[in-house]
């Protein structure tokens, strides 16, 4: 049935999307985190809920540990940490890695929001580079410089496109493709699910069917990404562009809106994965892609 080696094109939406040695989607963006561990950089890799940071870190862990960060040597080995998990956690601390390990922590938000989790209890080690990846509030530190050292920031957004292209089930047909872009768009997570309903049950039940069973399913996933939202201008933000249902330039927004510039908040957008920025005819333009938010939103979120 589906294509083994495509991370996104199980039929079961539970199933884990990182694979050893399968990444599909990034890799421009593994490139480039990987040229700036070698360099001895640290980095803040940023996003919103499901947007694939641990996918990533995972991946990343794979290829230091089997390739390096480089073709020419093998590299330090690199260590993946889940901050959040209380077992991952009291191993990292009772073995403590080598000095040139590269350190990949996970769900760093933790960090500012837990009592039992403190920036004090993580030293950069010397020699090596650090990856702390999290959510909004991780971001925000980031953001703010109030950290003891820099950090690079590396924000995640939704696939481009054509990245998007790269991980579609082979057995899904062109129609099913189309449903998948239009309804899902870009969104990994998103676009993992209906993919995998429709490899599932595409032969028995309608799509519109699914396409609607899928949008319940996401619901509280949805409203973990409206969770994020902070200030009521990113609510507003998030309606015009919305409501406007098409590329729309920033400028026309911020006309729209009564504001010289909406860049912060649509940074923050893009950041969450809900609204995407596109080049279009050499134009920034501004899009709420995926159909099923979309109508989860107005049905669910008072304008």
């Amino acid at each position: 049935m589906s294509n083994p080696t495509n991370q996104f094109s199980s039929p079961d939406p539970a199933a884990p999307v990182f694979r050893p040695g399968v990444f599909k989607g990034r890799e421009g963006l593994v490139r480039n985190v990987l040229w700036r561990l070698e360099r001895g950089e640290s980095l803040g890799l940023v996003g919103g809920p499901k947007l694939g940071k641990t996918s990533l870190l995972l991946h990343l862990a794979w290829q230091l540990n089997h390739a390096g960060p480089s073709s020419k040597s093998p590299g330090p080995s690199a260590l993946y940490v889940d901050v959040a998990d209380e077992a991952d956690w009291k191993r990292f601390h009772s073995h403590p890695p080598n000095p040139d390990t590269i350190l990949l922590l996970d769900n760093c938000d933790q960090l500012i929001e837990e009592k039992t989790r403190s920036l004090s209890d993580i030293d950069l080690l010397p020699g090596g580079s650090t990856v702390f990846a999290g959510g909004r509030a991780w971001r925000e530190v980031v953001r703010g410089g109030d950290l003891p050292y820099t950090l690079k920031s590396i924000p995640l957004a939704v696939f481009f496109e054509k990245e998007a292209l790269q991980v579609f089930s082979p057995d899904l047909s062109t129609e099913q493709q189309a449903v998948v872009l239009t309804n899902a768009w870009t969104h990994p997570y998103i676009f993992k699910h209906l993919q995998a309903a429709l490899l599932r049950e595409g032969l028995y039940v309608s799509t519109e069917q699914i396409v609607s069973d899928v949008k319940k399913s996401l619901s509280s996933f949805f409203q973990d990404c409206v969770n994020q939202l902070r200030e009521p201008l990113e609510h507003q933000v998030l309606d015009y562009v919305i409501e406007v249902d098409k590329f729309v330039n920033p400028r026309e927004v911020a006309r729209a809106i009564g504001l010289s510039t909406i860049k912060p908040v649509a940074d923050t957008l893009c950041a969450l994965g809900l609204v995407s920025r596109w080049i279009r005819d050499e134009e920034a333009t501004l899009s709420a892609g995926s159909r099923l938010f979309n109508e989860w939103y107005r049905e669910t979120v008072a304008f």
